[in-house]
């Protein structure tokens, strides 16, 4: 089946979990390349896909959205300078801090890593920043530093006024700061990642585990060890803490920050074993998916399987506490749900945290671009922060919607 081959290619190649996204966004990118090549039949265009590597970066670029903003989730750029003055300099005081971004997606991650070290006090001679993503586009844009005013959801707007220049509706970061960055196209799944740059004393891998699909998350945790440094600390999403069970990496203490070490002679036992079933010197299409029981604690009774369905019941009570738990529970066990997302996103917007609300239902409209409910509430609250214009695109998107679910004669 065309669907199922083009749904493998994916899998090999980037590690991604169709799930993950849905299908009905896999289809709708794969629909945008076809009607590119003029392309009518997917067995026709799986097999331009297999013959062209080229036609292949293309569809990733179309699957791939870039989602990110600067300083996303505060935690972790406090958390980079309380390590570098506290841990790593003493140990360090005549090496180069070196910091990567990994996928750097548009480049706000990297470049607000920049700007906070910068904000430290620490000399620009003293640190080395590098971005690198799967995505070319992404990259091409990174190099660019021209952003809108969605690049700064949730931002504390000081840094704006001192990096960068406001052109119309645009903001172009300042020169300087872009030549600290050094930015690169890579994929984590290739065995050589980013090795010819050597080890990296902190790397910001946030938010990709939860597309990949287990065998491609084994195979990034290996990697990640291979390119940390022995005393370095690696930084990842909050919904993927969970995944490094088991692996040679054990949480540091930063508060919020989910962040992790690698672990000592007992992680260096399980790194050994992790490269033992994972080999990186098999092509990736030689490479058999790999069963693996379940992690422990997904081992539950169906009497206690969170349920979503009770979450509005208990928010429309006033139980939000319980509600949230329940979300989060489903979230741990399930992995990415717009429908979870959405109901957090209505629990926060029920306790006035717009930003937190905003960041929900922008994750829901990821996994589920026509979730009606999610794009009205987004409209009234990016309308709040007075961004008329994506306001208007929001309350256009589910105005196409209904029309398209109105019965035509």
């Amino acid at each position: 089946m065309p669907d199922f081959e083009i749904e493998s290619i994916l899998q090999k190649t980037i590690g991604l979990k169709v799930t993950s996204i849905g299908k009905a966004t896999l289809d709708r990118s794969v629909q945008r390349r076809m009607k590119a090549l003029s392309i009518n039949d997917k067995k026709a265009y799986v097999e331009k896909l297999d013959s062209s590597v080229l036609e292949l970066k293309e569809l990733i670029e179309e699957v791939i959205i870039p989602e990110t903003w600067f300083f996303r989730d505060q935690e972790p750029f406090k958390a980079i300078t309380q390590f570098l003055v506290a841990q790593w300099l003493p140990k360090h005081k005549n090496n180069l801090f070196r910091v990567l971004s990994a996928p750097c997606s548009t480049g706000e991650e990297p470049y607000s890593v920049t700007m906070t070290l910068l904000g430290s006090g620490w000399p620009a001679d003293k640190f080395s920043i590098h971005g690198v993503d799967i995505s070319n586009r992404s990259i091409a844009r990174a190099r660019k530093g021209v952003y809108t005013e969605h690049s700064f959801r949730g931002t504390e707007h000081s840094c704006r006024g001192r990096f960068f220049k406001k052109d119309k509706k645009s903001f172009i970061l300042n020169k300087n700061i872009r030549e600290m960055v050094h930015f690169h196209t890579g994929n984590i799944l290739n065995s050589t990642f980013m090795e010819e740059l050597g080890l990296f004393d902190v790397i910001f891998f946030r938010n990709v585990l939860i597309y990949f699909d287990e065998l491609a998350r084994q195979q990034a945790i290996t990697t990640l060890y291979k390119i940390l440094a022995d005393d370095g600390i690696l930084f990842v999403g909050h919904a993927e803490a969970n995944l490094f069970n088991n692996s040679p990496f054990t949480p540091t203490p930063y508060s919020h920050a989910f962040a992790f070490r690698k672990k000592t002679k007992q992680g260096l036992r399980a790194k050994t074993e992790v490269e033992r079933i994972l080999p990186t010197k098999i092509p990736l299409k030689s490479r058999t998916p790999m069963v693996k029981k379940p992690p422990h604690f997904q081992k539950k009774s169906k009497n206690n399987q969170p349920d979503l369905k009770v979450v509005r019941q208990l928010a429309d009570k006033g139980e939000l506490q319980k509600a949230t738990k329940i979300c989060e529970a489903y979230l741990d066990q399930h992995g990415p749900s717009a429908q979870a997302y959405f109901l957090l996103g209505i629990i926060r917007d029920a306790v006035d945290d717009a930003i937190q609300a905003e960041k929900l239902f922008r994750k829901t409209l990821y996994l589920d671009p026509n979730h009606e409910e999610a794009l009205f509430l987004l409209s009234l609250l990016v309308e709040q922060t007075g961004d008329v214009t994506e306001a208007k695109n929001l309350k256009q998107r589910i105005a196409r919607l209904k029309d398209n679910t109105v019965p035509h004669s």
